[in-house]
């Protein structure tokens, strides 16, 4: 089926979006800024091992798009920084020619034609389209590890939980960018849309980046 990368924009509820935005600004900012007052070699520890936890569902993704070679990559990736990296803790693996690769189910659903959507902004986690939070919510509950720690139960919280971590401490890291923007909801939608054509460009075997026609070539 056509799929289309380029991912235009499509934000006809952006006052709404808006609306969820201020909310999550209120809600999240506390912890942000917990997460910001945390040293940042600690800080970096937690993040390795949040991504070292997402690599089983990621390995399955992979595999679901027909990346085998990401696929070997990803479990690879899981299984020296599960063994040599202190269970996660540090990303010995892409020091090792092993570098980390994307792969969640909204990317899945694209590979297989579904449309995108319009954008929105989701309670708690941030810029996405219709597709990707319904990828996400596949994500989270069938997570390999969540499984393992406790079940869908008790894993399912769990899952959300570190989730929640990554998107406290990403609102952290755009504190700066919130002070410089004339319009922070723009700049978080915008950069969602960048990061994502990037990834859905992966999903399909393309180079993640596109040049700019005023930068090709230099």
């Amino acid at each position: 089926m056509p799929r289309d990368a380029s991912l235009p924009i499509d934000d006809p509820n952006e006052q709404f979006n808006r609306g969820v935005l201020r909310v999550n600004q209120a809600v999240l900012d506390p912890a942000a800024n917990v997460v910001k007052a945390v040293p940042g070699p600690i800080r970096d520890r937690f993040q390795d091992l949040d991504s070292n936890l997402k690599e089983p569902r990621i390995f399955g993704n992979n595999i679901l798009q027909g990346r085998f070679n990401a696929a070997a990559i990803t479990l690879g990736r899981f299984v020296f920084n599960s063994t040599f990296g202190l269970g996660g803790l540090f990303d010995v693996a892409a020091q090792n020619g092993l570098p980390k690769q994307t792969g969640d189910f909204g990317q899945t659903l694209f590979v297989y034609g579904v449309p995108a959507g319009t954008f929105v902004e989701q309670p708690y986690y941030g810029p996405s389209t219709q597709r990707d939070s319904v990828g996400g919510v596949v994500d989270t509950v069938l997570d390999p590890v969540g499984w393992v720690m406790g079940g869908i139960i008790f894993g399912w919280p769990w899952t959300a939980g570190t989730a929640g971590v990554g998107a406290a401490a990403h609102l952290g890291q755009w504190k700066e960018a919130e002070n410089a923007s004339i319009d922070f909801y723009s700049f978080l939608r915008s950069d969602y849309y960048q990061t994502r054509r990037g990834q859905l460009r992966e999903a399909i075997g393309l180079p993640a980046v596109v040049e700019s026609p005023a930068t090709a070539g230099r």
